[in-house]
């Protein structure tokens, strides 16, 4: 049968101290140092939203990776409201999603309020003398890009870079993004995704950006080809399951596929 998850040992897991503040469950990596360090917030999918403060940590390719690539800054991965039984009570739903239908419930996933609470335990971290205020970062994948990108929405002066995987475009995060005229951005997604068009908006957004003079947009589209070495997308696969596959974008960029993850943690906000 099923290990009950809390029996099952997940590496490095204890480096993470488990915590709360006010209504923000989360769990911190913290390095060895004694100055003001940079820091990495990762908003984690809508699979692992809950109250467990563990899924985050378990659910996907994440937090973990990002503190064993770069052990000299601080993780910090928040796990939003909610639960995926109600928030998408029928998953086979998530291909007939269009730009318009994709919404989130009041209250629940990386809803603005509760990003609001995470910046602000962030920017406490930088006034304790933990954090280095030029060098806090975000990133997230599928429900977490949608974060991310609301994160440079609520708290755009707080961040140096956002690096956003596949993230969710419906109207909001569509407009906040193609508005991040002076942002450090690299928007990672496959070249088709399990919700249709979602790459053709994040081209746009991207491109006005880029008309708009920002230098710092950038966008990778991920090739089959890229996949395929990763072990997703077999080309045999029926072309629904072939679009769910095309979803783990975020295995290739949490490997640094393209420098992303590096590029990311080398900026700098004056």
């Amino acid at each position: 049968g099923d290990v009950p998850l809390e029996n099952i040992h997940v590496k490095d897991l204890d480096k993470f101290e488990a915590k709360q503040d006010g209504d923000v469950i989360y769990r911190l990596y913290s390095p060895q140092a004694d100055g003001p360090r940079p820091l990495i917030l990762f908003l984690h999918g809508g699979g692992e939203c809950g109250y467990d403060n563990l899924l985050q940590m378990t659910g996907t390719l994440g937090a973990l990776k990002l503190a064993e690539l770069y052990p000299y800054l601080y993780v910090m991965a928040p796990q939003a409201p909610g639960n995926i039984d109600e928030m998408l009570p029928d998953p086979s739903t998530v291909f007939q999603n269009t730009f318009y239908t994709s919404m989130l419930l009041p209250g629940m996933g990386w809803n603005t309020e509760y990003i609001a609470q995470v910046c602000d335990i962030i920017r406490k971290m930088i006034s304790d003398g933990k954090v280095d205020p030029h060098k806090v970062f975000v990133t997230g994948l599928s429900m977490g890009g949608c974060g991310t990108i609301r994160a440079m929405r609520v708290a755009g002066d707080l961040f140096a870079a956002a690096a956003p995987i596949c993230p969710s475009m419906i109207p909001d995060t569509y407009d906040t993004l193609r508005s991040l005229t002076d942002a450090k951005i690299w928007v990672s997604t496959a070249y088709v995704d399990h919700t249709f068009y979602r790459h053709k908006y994040i081209v746009d957004a991207i491109m006005q950006l880029k008309d708009a003079g920002n230098r710092n947009a950038h966008l990778t589209l991920y090739a089959p080809e890229e996949f395929e070495k990763y072990g997703f997308a077999d080309p045999c696969l029926p072309v629904l399951e072939k679009f769910s596959e095309n979803h783990n974008a975020w295995v290739l960029t949490y490997n640094n596929e393209h420098g992303i993850m590096d590029w990311l943690v080398s900026q700098y906000k004056s």
